[in-house]
């Protein structure tokens, strides 16, 4: 929570219509205090397994997906099921991790084939 008189500098320090901060440290600060408060929030409700278990992809589309998210939404009005929901919809529907490995394999056998079919031509 914050104290009143933090709030009141942050208030000043909130940008102006032309987007310049009277104090850009404090509220940068905010910021990057709200963000790590944010991803707490879905750390806790995905849980360090499905975290650790997600690709690159996977962890690119979650974050666009989640930073749009919270860009409509306050994080306290986000509920642990919309959080596992937008992990499931991207780890079971959009990219799999086994649609990725597939992926990756087929782009292995493309390159070892080509350096093959380069090798016998020259």
């Amino acid at each position: 929570m914050l104290t009143r008189e933090l709030l009141e500098k942050l208030l000043v320090a909130w940008p102006d219509e032309n987007g310049i901060s009277h104090n850009p440290e404090l509220y940068n600060a905010w910021l990057e205090r709200t963000r790590r408060y944010d991803a707490r929030i879905i750390q806790n409700a995905l849980g360090h397994e499905r975290i650790l278990a997600l690709t690159d992809k996977q962890k690119a589309l979650l974050e666009k997906n989640y930073q749009k998210l919270l860009s409509e939404k306050d994080i306290t009005d986000v509920s642990d099921a919309e959080i596992l929901g937008r992990y499931e919809l991207i780890t079971e529907h959009i990219s799999p991790s086994v649609t990725e490995e597939i992926f990756a394999a087929y782009r292995k056998c493309k390159q070892i084939h080509w350096e093959m079919v380069k090798r016998c031509l020259a």
